[in-house]
C-alpha cells in the first residue's frame, strides 16, 4: 500500500507552466503516446519538440525533481479530465447531475408546496390553494482520490505501456468510488427516513416485493430498475410467459433473445432494467460459503427502483473538475501522482418515498 504524505503534497498547478492547456501540442502528443497512436496530422517539428520535452521532464523527475514530476502530472490531468468527467455524468441515471465551478456552493434545490390543500372553486367566491415554493439548503461534499507510483524511467525512454495502464486505472478507480459514494448516500438517507418509504429486505428478489415497489414508484412517472448483476439477473426469473396451452409456461422468444445476448432482460413490466458496472476490489479478499473470493467495490445486494430524469429526488454534484498532486511515498521514496475530485450527493429532504429499494439479505 502506498502512503501519500500530505505534508509533502504539491498542487501541480502551482508549479506548472500556465501556457500548457487542452489545446497545447504537448498534451495531444502525450495523449497519443499513452494510447499507442501515431503522431500523424501533427506538425513534424512540433511533434518532435513535444516528445523531447516529455522525455526530458521524465529524466528530471527520475532523479527526484518534483517540479518536473508536477509538470508531467499536470499534462496527465489535462489529458484524462474530460474522459473522467464524461464517465461521472453516468451518475445521472440516479437523477440530476451538475458540475459546478470551484467558487460555487453545493446546494440541494427542492420544490415543495406551502399553504392549505386545494378545494373546488366556489361559484363567485375565492378558493384557497397551495403555492409552489423553491427551497435550497447546503450539503457536504467528499473528496475521492486515485493515484499511482510513476515509472519515469520508462517515460524517459518513450515507453508508455505502464503509463497507459495507470491512466486507465485512475479513470476506473474514480468512477467506481463516485458510484459507491452515491449509492451509499442514497441507501443511508432512505434507511434513516421516518416518513413514507418503499424499502424492502427479503431473501432474494421476489416478484411480489418488486411488483409492489414498482407499483408505488410508477406513480411518479416511468421508472428504471438498477443494480448489480447479482440482483438484476434475478429479474429474469420474474417474467413468465404462458402460452395458449395452460400446461406450458416459459419465456417469450423476445425475452429469451434478450437474455441470450446480454444475460439480462432489457425491460420488466414496462421498466428499463439497467446493470450497474461493479468491479472486483482485488485488494479485499473475503471468505464465503463457496470459498475465498474478491469483494466487489459496490454493494451487490441493493436493487433500486428510480423515476427517470427530473422526477428523481437524487441530485449529484461535482465541483471544479480534477485536481492533481505530486508527492513522495514516505515508505519507498517513490514519486506518486494523485488525482482528486470533489463530489456530493443527496436525496431531497422529504422525498425519500420517490426511491424504491429492495435489499437481498442473501448478499453482502
Amino acid at each position: 500500500m502506498n502512503i501519500f504524505e500530505m505534508n509533502s503534497a504539491r498542487n501541480d498547478r502551482d508549479f506548472c507552466s500556465a501556457q500548457i492547456n487542452r489545446r497545447s501540442t504537448v498534451v495531444e502528443v502525450f495523449s497519443r503516446m499513452v494510447k499507442g497512436k501515431d503522431l500523424q496530422g501533427i506538425d513534424r517539428r512540433l511533434a518532435n519538440r513535444s516528445v523531447n520535452f516529455i522525455k526530458n521532464l521524465a529524466v528530471k523527475a527520475k532523479t527526484g525533481d518534483l517540479s518536473a514530476a508536477s509538470e508531467i502530472n499536470n499534462i496527465r490531468r489535462i489529458m484524462i479530465e474530460p474522459e473522467v468527467m464524461e464517465e461521472i455524468k453516468l451518475l445521472s441515471f440516479f437523477g440530476t447531475y451538475k458540475n459546478l465551478a470551484y467558487g460555487e456552493s453545493i446546494e440541494m434545490e427542492v420544490y415543495s408546496t406551502d399553504g392549505e390543500k386545494s378545494r373546488m372553486q366556489a361559484l363567485n367566491g375565492d378558493v384557497v390553494f397551495p403555492a409552489m415554493v423553491r427551497k435550497k439548503y447546503p450539503i457536504t461534499s467528499e473528496v475521492i482520490s486515485g493515484g499511482f507510483a510513476c515509472d519515469y524511467r520508462a517515460v524517459s525512454l518513450g515507453d508508455m505501456m505502464h503509463e497507459n495502464e495507470c491512466v486507465q486505472q485512475i479513470r476506473t478507480d474514480i468512477r467506481n468510488k463516485a458510484a459507491k459514494y452515491v449509492i451509499e448516500k442514497i441507501y443511508q438517507r432512505i434507511k434513516e427516513a421516518t416518513g413514507v418509504k418503499y424499502s424492502v429486505e427479503a431473501s432474494g428478489i421476489t416478484k411480489t416485493a418488486l411488483d409492489n415497489v414498482i407499483k408505488n414508484i410508477r406513480r411518479f412517472g416511468k421508472v428504471s430498475i438498477i443494480g448489480d448483476y447479482s440482483v438484476i439477473s434475478q429479474v429474469n426469473d420474474l417474467a413468465p410467459f404462458t402460452s395458449a396451452n395452460p400446461k406450458f409456461t416459459g419465456l417469450s422468444d423476445v425475452a429469451m433473445d434478450e437474455i441470450r445476448k446480454t444475460g439480462l432482460l432489457n425491460f420488466y413490466n414496462g421498466c428499463a432494467v439497467l446493470e450497474m458496472p461493479n468491479a472486483f476490489d482485488i485488494n479485499h479478499v473475503i471468505d464465503g460459503d463457496a470459498g475465498k473470493n474478491f469483494a466487489t467495490i459496490l454493494p451487490e445486494g441493493l436493487l433500486f427502483v428510480i423515476p427517470n430524469g427530473v422526477n428523481s429526488p437524487v441530485q449529484t454534484f461535482t465541483r471544479g473538475g480534477l485536481t492533481s498532486f505530486t508527492g513522495g511515498d514516505i515508505a519507498t521514496g517513490q514519486i506518486l501522482s494523485r488525482f482528486d475530485l470533489e463530489i456530493a450527493a443527496d436525496i431531497a429532504k422529504g422525498r425519500e418515498y420517490k426511491i424504491g429499494i429492495i435489499k437481498d439479505t442473501n448478499l453482502n
